[in-house]
């Protein structure tokens, strides 16, 4: 077993992307996953599947950012590659970014980027930056970005000095990690060669669409609104946030005209995401279904 590099998965009743990918990853890597559906099911079959997985059943559905921290506790390598399991990513690729991780000082994240990037970006760039241009920076074509989204290497020690801000459930949590970073002088890479395709927003079977819809209504404009508030200012956070409230709103009285009323209620999820986070209030809400 690879003693340098734990490869680590958030899941919700994923087992249906997660095989796919696991059996295309070298056998030596140490995969630990962590099932916030709680279902015993999913450990006893992927386990019994695939020898080098652990699949960790938690008490409660942590979310992503406790998840994270639960999985580098719980890995023994120097180095921690975390993901969403709706991706798809070579061995080569893996091997590139743990040889980018070993010769380059102080990162605080080094990231594949998209195969393609016509319609996303994995990272944000805010100001001109002057990259290197010599090593494996030259080799991988490594920039240095401001922001870092979901799907990347890190060095374990030091993200147990700087671990992911529990208060988040879901959304913002991997831009506020890495901004966190930012702050402490770590350098964040994309290496523009090293790629993954990123299938986005299926991790979850399509049976929890129901679920899905709830959780991101609540979830993202609570963390939106979190993220803003405590990175930037109050002033910012209100002025971002208002468009969400004007939707959250219009999509309650619209579709209660129209007798929509599951639409009616995510919008009332949207609403209620916006003030309980505006009135400091913990991300509470876990729909079942």
């Amino acid at each position: 077993m690879n003693r340098e590099l734990t490869i680590v998965f958030n899941s919700y009743q994923s087992q249906h992307l997660l095989s796919n990918v696991i059996k295309k990853i070298n056998k030596n890597y140490k995969i630990l996953i962590i099932e916030n559906s709680l279902q015993l099911s999913v450990k006893i079959s992927l386990e019994k599947k695939f020898k080098n997985v652990e699949v960790v059943i938690p008490r409660t559905n942590l979310g992503l950012a406790k998840s994270y921290n639960l999985a580098i506790q719980k890995s023994r390598t120097k180095y921690v590659f975390l993901n969403n399991p709706d991706l798809e990513i070579t061995n080569q690729s893996i091997k590139s970014l743990l040889e980018c991780a070993k010769k380059i000082k102080k990162f605080g994240i080094i990231a594949p980027s998209y195969r393609s990037e016509k319609n996303f970006k994995n990272y944000e760039i805010f100001s001109k930056k002057k990259n290197k241009q010599v090593g494996v920076f030259k080799k991988f074509k490594i920039i240095e970005v401001d922001l870092i989204d979901n799907n990347f290497l890190v060095e374990k020690k030091t993200i147990t000095k700087n671990p992911f801000d529990e208060n988040y459930f879901l959304f913002f949590e991997t831009f506020d990690f890495s901004k966190n970073l930012k702050k402490k002088n770590f350098k964040l890479y994309i290496s523009k060669k090293i790629k993954f395709h990123h299938y986005g927003s299926s991790s979850i079977h399509p049976s929890f669409n129901n679920l899905v819809k709830k959780t991101r209504a609540f979830h993202y404009n609570w963390s939106k609104y979190y993220f803003l508030k405590k990175n930037y200012n109050y002033i910012l956070a209100i002025k971002k946030i208002f468009p969400n409230f004007k939707k959250a709103i219009f999509g309650i009285l619209i579709n209660f005209l129209k007798l929509n009323f599951k639409k009616m209620y995510l919008g009332f999820l949207e609403l209620l995401g916006i003030v309980t986070s505006i009135l400091n209030l913990k991300s509470f809400y876990r729909p079942n279904n």
